[in-house]
């Protein structure tokens, strides 16, 4: 019986937490920071682009408290639960930000006058940076089952094929998926709102 329960409330737990990303808002900021940073890029400041994350992370949940804990509430999680789920976000953070400095790295010493020839430059590494970025949005979709993720990975990948093949600025890789987040998170925000409205209590 103590096994049952245990798994019981474990299995409840896990789906409380999966519940904290209903309201929207992680696509929101995923979707800024990706526009930010092909903005940044397509205005030849592309390193600041390693910087967009860090920043966004505390509007991310100063958002949180103002918009989904009053509507909502909050929900207090068991300290392994929230020792495992923090190490993973620090993580896929990292990752994120490793992957786009790659990214940066590649094209520095890829394009024309770069260390690598001028043929790889122009076709393939414009496209690496948007890439390398679809892998975390792929690891998100899987690790907490956000289908959506698979969108913007799969508008990284083509945006990437379309800078290579367009020869195009990499920030150009970043803004369609950045786009596609606004929207959709945009759209999940309006739902959440209308589904949770602000009560007096």
């Amino acid at each position: 019986m103590d096994i049952l329960e245990t798994s019981d409330l474990e299995r409840m737990e896990k789906q409380a937490y999966h519940t904290l990303w209903e309201d929207g808002l992680i696509d929101i900021f995923i979707g800024l920071g990706l526009f930010l940073i092909g903005a940044f890029w397509l205005t030849q400041d592309s390193g600041y682009g390693a910087f967009v994350a860090p920043i966004l992370v505390p509007f991310w949940i100063g958002a949180r408290k103002r918009i989904s804990e009053p509507r909502r509430g909050v929900v207090e999680f068991s300290a392994e639960r929230m020792t495992k789920e923090n190490r993973k976000l620090t993580g896929l953070m990292l990752f994120g930000v490793a992957t786009l400095v790659m990214g940066i790295v590649w094209y520095v010493i890829g394009r024309p006058g770069g260390a690598l020839p001028a043929n790889w430059a122009s076709h393939v590494v414009a496209g690496l940076p948007a890439m390398l970025l679809a892998i975390p949005a792929l690891i998100v979709a899987l690790a907490y089952g956000l289908s959506r993720f698979h969108i913007y990975a799969a508008v990284l990948m083509g945006s990437a094929v379309a800078v290579v093949l367009l020869d195009l600025r990499p920030g150009w890789g970043f803004i369609p998926a950045g786009i596609v987040g606004l929207v959709v998170g945009g759209v999940i925000l309006g739902r959440f709102v209308r589904k949770y409205p602000l009560t007096d209590e």
